[in-house]
């Protein structure tokens, strides 16, 4: 798994600043992962970082997720948290149920590579389920500092997955006033210290924004426009 490296951006700090403010954005995704992976025994979280949601995905399942993670410091988080850990997917077992990926893939050069890996591991009728940052025109600063290749457009998901195998199933957007924050960190700039993206910014929009636009999305926007990207797919029987 290629991924950026060399940049001046903290993983481990960000990783541990959105544990702690964002903890209503994570339980909405892990709440998306739950419902579509509902019949899922042998699930693995793919780039798992410190094991954020997989903890949430364990504590609403009884389920130990199985994860995929390569950087040494959160390979040892996640040991302390009690999750079983793979450098590669390719070094799991066969016949897994489903796999769950948040804000991962976009990291990856060849991604569909990683596709046809988890589509390799999953036995038939497994799935996928994906939370991906959405629109390349919202490409900032940001995406570049933490190392993303892209963000994802529906008909490129969509057409990644096919190419690896996978019938999709499900696809839409997710936080639609996201979307014009991510404008505005685009042309106002980031800054994890005091500005948009430190961890007061993370914790207001975590308490006052993403539950509005959680509402505005529920109306129908979800279909046309947002920050992320949801997409469901599945192995043919």
């Amino acid at each position: 798994m290629q991924t950026r490296e060399n940049t001046a951006y903290s993983g481990l700090t960000e990783l541990l600043n959105v544990e702690a403010s964002m903890r209503g954005y994570n339980a909405f995704i892990v709440n998306h992962f739950v419902r579509e992976l509902s019949g899922c025994r042998k699930v693995a979280d793919f780039g798992a970082g410190i094991g954020t949601l997989a903890e949430i995905f364990a504590d609403k399942t009884g389920r130990l997720p199985s994860c995929v993670e390569i950087d040494e410091t959160n390979k040892a988080i996640l040991g302390q948290r009690g999750f079983p850990v793979y450098d590669t997917i390719d070094a799991m077992p066969d016949g897994l149920d489903g796999f769950f990926s948040s804000n991962v893939l976009e990291h990856i050069e060849d991604d569909v590579s990683v596709l046809k890996q988890m589509h390799a591991k999953l036995a038939p009728g497994g799935k996928v389920a994906l939370y991906l940052p959405a629109f390349q025109v919202l490409y900032s600063g940001l995406d570049e500092s933490v190392g993303h290749y892209r963000r994802y457009g529906r008909k490129e998901i969509c057409s990644k997955l096919k190419q690896a195998g996978f019938q999709v199933n499900k696809v839409r957007f997710v936080d639609c006033i996201g979307f014009f924050a991510s404008l505005l960190v685009r042309f106002w700039g980031y800054n994890p210290q005091d500005g948009l993206g430190s961890q007061a910014s993370l914790n207001f929009y975590d308490k006052f924004v993403f539950p509005v636009s959680r509402e505005i999305d529920a109306l129908g926007l979800r279909m046309l426009f947002g920050k992320n990207i949801l997409v469901i797919a599945e192995k043919p029987a």
